[in-house]
């Protein structure tokens, strides 16, 4: 009888462990698809902190970027390596989201966090401004004396921003050709002249992120949500609008709440990297959630 008693009580633990472990082996044994970057070091799941890479940081040579830019690239990951360029806020400066750099750069992603030419500039100007840094992050491909010289995937670029930042990245995802995926947090584009930041015109991958205690121009009143229901038929995107953030919290993965690191990172890898295996980690976060729609994620 004690053992029967014994043999109850273990079974639902053992089943979770089975379950988990089978779910795992489910997700590494899914194939890579052949244009994919696909790091098996780095097991698909739900991450907020750093990844199983070591990373290291330069900066940009002087006068090769607007504002100047810093990029973070993994040190130990096999190469070729996708690559993010993150645009500031209205008065932003890089140090507001560096914790962005190390996140990425830890689990297989180049990030480049850019400054502007002047912390006044518009969206339109920061938008010409990103499409420069993506140009020169394509030549840091073949210039002598660059850690990442052929070490580049330069189809698989994307665009983020915060705020002032993440209009200009709606605008680049209509612009700027071969652009992989577009990323917002808290994006504006009240003051954007550019008709292409409304998202009408994006045909890429796109997820935004807005907190539902942002009722500020810079980024509230229905900015996001407009991008969101602007983006055609078709077109993969997702929308998490955290019921606990305002507009000033979005410098790291975790700075809003673990569920903004954990659903960029696998939007990256399935869209960016192109690895489909993170396509589940796609999913409505258990709480913290407002609003959370998204579309055409397989």
């Amino acid at each position: 009888m004690m053992k029967r008693k014994l043999i109850k009580t273990l079974l639902p633990t053992l089943g979770m462990i089975l379950g988990g472990f089978f779910t795992s082996a489910a997700v590494q044994a899914q194939s890579c698809p052949s244009d994919a970057i696909c790091r098996y070091e780095d097991t698909p799941g739900n991450y907020s902190g750093n990844g199983p890479y070591g990373y290291d940081s330069y900066t940009m040579p002087y006068f090769s970027t607007p504002g100047g830019a810093t990029v973070y690239y993994p040190r130990n990951a096999q190469p070729p390596y996708s690559l993010l360029v993150f645009t500031p806020p209205y008065t932003g400066t890089q140090i507001w989201y560096r914790d962005w750099g190390p996140f990425f750069a830890s689990h297989g992603i180049v990030m480049v966090t850019m400054d502007s030419r002047t912390i006044y500039d518009t969206v339109d100007s920061r938008a010409r401004q990103q499409q420069d840094v993506l140009d020169a992050m394509k030549g840091e491909n073949t210039r002598w004396g660059s850690p990442l010289r052929g070490k580049l995937d330069t189809s698989r670029f994307g665009a983020t921003g915060w705020s002032m930042g993440g209009g200009a990245t709606w605008i680049s995802s209509a612009e700027y050709s071969g652009l992989k995926t577009a990323m917002s947090f808290a994006g504006h584009n009240l003051t954007a002249v550019d008709f292409d930041s409304s998202g009408r015109n994006t045909r890429i991958p796109t997820i935004l992120f807005n907190g539902a205690l942002d009722n500020t121009t810079l980024g509230g009143l229905g900015q996001s949500d407009g991008v969101y229901r602007n983006i055609p038929y078709g077109v993969p995107k997702l929308f998490y609008e955290a019921s606990n953030a305002g507009h000033f919290v979005w410098g790291g993965p975790e700075d809003a709440n673990r569920f903004v690191g954990e659903l960029a990172l696998a939007f990256q890898k399935t869209y960016l990297d192109g690895d489909t295996r993170w396509a589940q980690f796609l999913d409505r976060p258990p709480y913290y959630v407002a609003k959370f729609e998204k579309a055409f994620i397989p």
